[in-house]
C-alpha cells in the first residue's frame, strides 16, 4: 500500500521518497509524507519505524539523504534547523529537554528572552513564562528549578515553549502525552483544536490508539522506514491499524489468568516520605500483579522510589518475609531482590554504553569472580537476556542510545529479569511503546508472575491496569484511599477515587469515559 493522493487542499509540507541512513542502519527507506494546513495528522508505526527520524528531517535535524521536500509547494534544498524555525516549524521531542538547574520561568524562555540594550527584561520574561502556561490552564511555581519537577510537569513546560511566541505554523508531537494524566491528556486536546481551527499543521505521534482517534483526521503509518499507507482516521479502525504497523495480527489476551498465591512477600507498614506520601499501608503477595493508579501529583513514582530505597521513609516501615528492611540508597533495594523500573527512561539507562553494558549494570555479582570481570560469562547472559526479549538489535554490542525507545525499555526490564529480582516495580513501563512492544511487556509480566516474581505497576494508562492487575491501589494527593480487587474494580470507582479522593461528587460520565 503506497500514501493515498491528497484531493483538496494543497500540502503545506510534503516529502517524497526520503532516505536517512546511520552507518549500516537504513531509519527511512523511500518513505512519503503531507500534510495540509489546520489538520492533526497521526504518524504511527513500531519503536523504530522511523518515526522520530522523519520528525526530526522535518525539523531540520538531520538531513536527509534522498528525496524531495516541498514547503507550499516550493522546493527546499536544505532544511536546516534554522530554516524550519523560520518557516514556523515547532517540535516537541520525546525526549524531554528542560535544564534541571534552570527555572520553571528561564525554560519556559529558553532562547528567545525579552531584551533591551542586552539586558534581559525580567518583568517581561515572567509575563511571557505566565502567558504560556496560562495557555495550556495549568499552573506551576515559575521559580522553582525544573530538575525538582515531576516528569510529568516537565512535559508541560515542553509543550508551553513551543507554542510561545507565536509564530507556529507547524507543529510537531512526538508521543506529548506519554507522563500525562487524563485531565492533563484534555487539556492539551483542548489545546490542539484550538491551533487547528487557527489554521496550525499538527503532526501527532502516539502509541496510544484512543487519543490518536479522537485527536486526527488523518493517519499514515510508517513500517521499517517504509511509508506503508495513508487513512482517514473515520474510515477505519484499531484493528486495520495495527496491522499495518506490525503486519500481523496480535493476540490481544492483554487479560491474564492470576498467578498470586496468599503467601505475603512484602508489606508497607504507614509510609511517609518528604516527597508527599502519607501513611501508606498494603501488602504484596508473591506472583501478584499490584496495580497503582493516580492523577499527576498523586504520588505513584514516589512510592515507587521510596519501595526501592531511592527516597528516604521519614515514618513507617518496609517488611519482607516479615523482616524489617534497612532502606539507606537503591543499592539496600536492589540487594533485598527489589528491582526498578522508572517513569522516565533515561534515569536508568546508559544510551552511550552498549546494550551488554546496560544489561549488566546491576549485576557485577554475577558477572565477575573474585573481583575479576568474566567477559565470556557476561556476554552469555546479555545475549539471553537480548533473546528472551527478542530486542530488535544486531546483537548485544549495539550502542542502547541507537535502538528505539521500545528496545530501550526492554533491555532496562531485562537488567532485573537477569539478576532473578522476586520483586520488581514498573513505573509506567510502556510509556512510549508501540503496541507491539506492549505486548511482548503483557506478556512477559505474566511469564515473570508464573515463576513467583511479584510486580508493583504504576500507569498512567487506566485501562492497562484494569486488564493486567490482581489488585489495585488508588493514590490521591500522597495518600492511599482505596484497594479495589473483582466486581469493585471498575473504570468509575477507580476514577471518583483518583479524582476526588474518594468524593464521587468531582466524578462526571464525560470523566469516566475519558
Amino acid at each position: 500500500m503506497t500514501a493515498m493522493t491528497l484531493s483538496g487542499p494543497d500540502p503545506l509540507i510534503d516529502l517524497e521518497g526520503i532516505d536517512k541512513s546511520f552507518g549500516g542502519v537504513h531509519a527511512l527507506q523511500g518513505a512519503s509524507f503531507s500534510i495540509v494546513r489546520g489538520e492533526v495528522h497521526a504518524l504511527l508505526g513500531e519503536n523504530g519505524a522511523g518515526k522520530s527520524t522523519l520528525v526530526k528531517i522535518l525539523a531540520g535535524a538531520y538531513a536527509r539523504d534522498a528525496g524531495s521536500v516541498h514547503w507550499e509547494g516550493r522546493p527546499l534544498d536544505e532544511l536546516s534547523l534554522a530554516t524550519s524555525m523560520d518557516l514556523g516549524i515547532r517540535v516537541i521531542y520525546q525526549q524531554l529537554n528542560t535544564i534541571g538547574n534552570l527555572t520553571v520561568e528561564q525554560n519556559l524562555v529558553l532562547g528567545r528572552e525579552p531584551q533591551r540594550g542586552g539586558w534581559i527584561q525580567r518583568q517581561a520574561q515572567r509575563e511571557e513564562a505566565s502567558k504560556a502556561l496560562l495557555r495550556l490552564g495549568v499552573q506551576l511555581d515559575l521559580d522553582q528549578q525544573a530538575g525538582a519537577l515531576r516528569v510529568s510537569e516537565r512535559q508541560i513546560i515542553e509543550i508551553a515553549r513551543a507554542l510561545a511566541g507565536g509564530g507556529v505554523r507547524l507543529l510537531l508531537m512526538d508521543e506529548p502525552t506519554a507522563s500525562l494524566g487524563e485531565q492533563e491528556v484534555e487539556r492539551l486536546f483542548g489545546v490542539i483544536r484550538g491551533l487547528r481551527d487557527e489554521g496550525i499543521a499538527i503532526v501527532y505521534i502516539s502509541h496510544k490508539l484512543e487519543e490518536v482517534f479522537a485527536i486526527s483526521e488523518r493517519i499514515t503509518v510508517l513500517r521499517d522506514g517504509r511509508t506503508v499507507g495513508t487513512v482517514t482516521t473515520a474510515e477505519t479502525s484499531p484493528d486495520a491499524l495495527i496491522e499495518m504497523m506490525v503486519g500481523r495480527q496480535l493476540r490481544h489476551d492483554v487479560a491474564r489468568r492470576s498467578n498470586r498465591t496468599d503467601e505475603v512477600v512484602l508489606e508497607a507498614r504507614g509510609i511517609t516520605t518528604d516527597t508527599g506520601l502519607e501513611n501508606i499501608s498494603f501488602v504484596l503477595h508473591r506472583g501478584e500483579v499490584l496495580g497503582v493508579y493516580g492523577l499527576m501529583g498523586s504520588g505513584r513514582t514516589e512510592l515507587a522510589r521510596a519501595i526501592f530505597g531511592a527516597d528516604p521513609i521519614v515514618e513507617g516501615e518496609i517488611l519482607m518475609g516479615g523482616q524489617p528492611l534497612r532502606l539507606n540508597g537503591p543499592g539496600d533495594g536492589k540487594r533485598a531482590g527489589i528491582g526498578l523500573v522508572p517513569e522516565e527512561r533515561g534515569q536508568a539507562s546508559y544510551p552511550l554504553l552498549t546494550i551488554r553494558e546496560n544489561i549488566t549494570a546491576a549485576s557485577a555479582d554475577l558477572i565477575s569472580d573474585r573481583g575479576w570481570l568474566r567477559p565470556r560469562r557476561e556476554r552469555a547472559l546479555a545475549d539471553a537476556v537480548v533473546a528472551a526479549l527478542r530486542v530488535k538489535a544486531p546483537d548485544a554490542e549495539e550502542i542502547l542510545g541507537r535502538l528505539s525507545g521500545g528496545n530501550q525499555q526492554k533491555v532496562i526490564v531485562g537488567r532485573w529479569l537477569l539478576r532473578e529480582s522476586p520483586i520488581l516495580l514498573l513505573d509506567d513501563p510502556t510509556a512510549g511503546v508501540d503496541v507491539g512492544a506492549k505486548d511482548e511487556i503483557y506478556h512477559l509480566i505474566g511469564d515473570m508472575t508464573s515463576k513467583g516474581t511479584s510486580v508493583i505497576m504504576a500507569s498512567s494508562e487506566l485501562p492497562e491496569l484494569m486488564a493486567i492487575a490482581d489488585r489495585m491501589l488508588i493514590l490521591h494527593r500522597g495518600r492511599l484511599v482505596g484497594t479495589l480487587e473483582g466486581a469493585s474494580m471498575t473504570q468509575r470507582e477507580v476514577l471518583r477515587l483518583a479524582v476526588a479522593g474518594g468524593d464521587g461528587s468531582a466524578v462526571t460520565p464525560a470523566t469516566v469515559g475519558a
